[in-house]
């Protein structure tokens, strides 16, 4: 099913067969090439992900677009809105019903809405300075 909603819809999933796109999972539909997934990446229930935003200012709307980019070794949890423009760095965890509006860097643990840093994850620190 996995490599069907990436090819289909246009995600570009780099390793279906190796990555978790659990029940209800939503891609956006406007520019869903804007979207990558890497390796051994997990999205969990009911997440959410959005490659555009509208915003309105006194005269007219806006119409922005913007890149996804979740690396290798992610976990999402259930729930999660992603919006446009954002990276998750490798080995990050994002706690469930989040809403990452911001990238988060490698190896970090992050919830909340908006989603903000929690702390390190043990035993991943020198992954950056390798």
């Amino acid at each position: 099913m996995e490599a069907f909603i990436g090819e289909m819809g246009g995600v570009k999933v780099e390793t279906p067969n190796r990555t978790f796109i659990g029940q209800g999972v939503w891609f956006d539909t406007n520019y869903p090439e804007e979207i990558t997934i890497e390796e051994r990446v997990t999205l969990t229930l009911g997440c959410t992900i959005f490659t555009h935003y509208v915003y309105f200012d006194e005269a007219t709307h806006n119409y922005r677009k913007g890149s996804v980019h979740i690396k290798r070794h992610a976990w999402i949890g259930a729930r999660t809105i992603i919006c446009q423009g954002v990276t998750i760095g490798e080995n990050a965890v994002v706690g469930a019903g989040s809403v990452v509006t911001k990238d988060i860097p490698n190896n970090e643990v992050w919830a909340g809405n908006p989603a903000r840093f929690i702390k390190m994850r043990k035993g991943f620190e020198k992954q950056n300075k390798i």
